[in-house]
């Protein structure tokens, strides 16, 4: 073999997640008996929008080292193995699935976005200008608001109308009327 098919061999090199530096997004990699030193990772996006989601350790990657040289090798993160097997395997979904068991994820063949918590976990939208739903929604539990509500049709409660309602057991004076009358 000559020195150039050696250093081509050396260019892309297959290794595991070894260590994860937060603070300084880099991380090294076991490359057979070879652990590297510290390498950055690369990322989606790294500029006015920048994307955040850091390597775990044994998670497959692939070293890409100019000319051979590690030492200034970049990590491209995400190969399927048996340790980290694939969450899905339709071609009809995209989803990201965490380590908690929470996922996000668009089925485009169905036109459905799905968002799943896992016990105990919670969602939190922070609009200022507000939040526009266009189609109905179903929520299942119970609903509080800190706020006023305002609606342009009628509300029901239990197939009562609040605009259509009536009491029985009026009384003319200072007495109490009745419950709504079905």
């Amino acid at each position: 073999m000559s020195q150039t098919d050696h250093t081509i061999g050396e260019t892309l090199q297959e290794g595991t997640i070894a260590s994860v530096d937060y603070t300084g997004a880099t991380c090294t990699v076991q490359l057979g008996d070879l652990v590297t030193g510290d390498l950055p990772w690369l990322t989606g996006r790294a500029g006015a929008v920048r994307i955040w989601s850091p390597p775990t350790v044994g998670e497959g990657c692939l070293v890409l080292a100019p000319e051979g040289d590690l030492a200034n090798g970049l990590v491209l993160l995400g190969t399927w193995s048996n340790a980290n097997p694939a969450p899905s395997a339709s071609p009809d979904l995209t989803l990201i699935a965490f380590a908690d068991g929470a996922a996000l994820s668009y089925d485009h063949a169905a036109h459905t976005l799905a968002m799943i918590l896992p016990g105990g976990g919670s969602a939190q939208i922070d609009a200022p200008a507000g939040v526009t739903i266009n189609g109905p929604v179903s929520i299942d539990g119970d609903v509080t608001v800190s706020g006023d509500v305002t609606a342009a049709g009628d509300v029901m409660a239990d197939s009562v109308s609040l605009k259509q309602h009536r009491h029985s057991a009026v009384q003319p004076g200072g007495g109490q009327s009745g419950p709504p009358a079905p």
